[in-house]
């Protein structure tokens, strides 16, 4: 019931708990574009149909792209059970006005129950013919059935996600890369102040002047020489 408790509201409050995801998506390792660019392509694969397998495809995605795949992880987030409903819904409707459909002469009854099955059954058959060889048969005939009842949601689902997956991956990238570098210039700030605090400031300063004290009483010295 706890764990149940933190997800619906998370014992540090949502305020405290995105600044603190937004910290560690900063300190990660990797040049501002590959962390931005990692973030914004988790965030874009989350407006897609491929519901089990948007860890996968953001992983590849960012290994062609060179981008940093434990940020594309991260931004798979994007997409969790309070905005699937929204993003599957804007997928649809913009899918079938991309392919000319009049949604008010189309009857489709979008079963979420079937839509689930679907996924949960597709990755244990994969599963299970990756890792242990069998193909069941029964599963597949099954899958054949989950998918005919399915196809006409999940065609324009496909057609919508393209353009809305470009657009989001735009609108996370700048915001994201804008917000490491400031992040890492303030790191950098912090450190010297740090640094000026802990004595290396005063040191720096008073080797200074003796240097140039030093250099003083060298030309003075050679003055003084006949």
């Amino acid at each position: 019931m706890q764990r149940v408790r933190n997800v619906v509201w998370p014992r540090g409050g949502w305020r405290r708990s995105s600044q603190y995801f937004a910290h560690r998506v900063a300190r990660l390792p990797g040049t501002p574009y590959s962390i931005a660019s990692g973030f914004a392509i988790g965030a874009a694969v989350s407006f897609t149909p491929f519901i089990g397998f948007h860890f996968v495809v953001s992983a590849l995605i960012s290994l062609l792209t060179r981008s940093n795949v434990v940020a594309s992880l991260l931004g798979t987030v994007v997409g969790n059970p309070w905005t699937f409903p929204f993003i599957w819904l804007w997928l649809y409707t913009c899918g079938n006005w991309m392919l000319g459909v009049d949604e008010s002469s189309v009857a489709v009854h979008f079963d979420m129950a079937v839509l689930w099955d679907f996924v949960v059954l597709g990755l244990s058959y994969v599963g299970g013919g990756l890792i242990f060889g069998h193909w069941d048969p029964a599963d597949h005939q099954t899958l054949g059935q989950l998918w005919s009842s399915i196809v006409d949601i999940i065609w324009p689902m496909l057609v919508g996600c393209v353009p809305t997956s470009i657009v989001v991956w735009a609108l996370f990238y700048f915001p994201v890369r804008r917000a490491v570098i400031i992040y890492r210039h303030n790191r950098i700030l912090r450190r010297m102040k740090k640094s000026e605090r802990h004595g290396i400031g005063p040191m720096l300063e008073s080797a200074k002047e003796k240097i140039g004290s030093a250099a003083k009483n060298a030309t003075k010295k050679q003055d003084e020489t006949p």
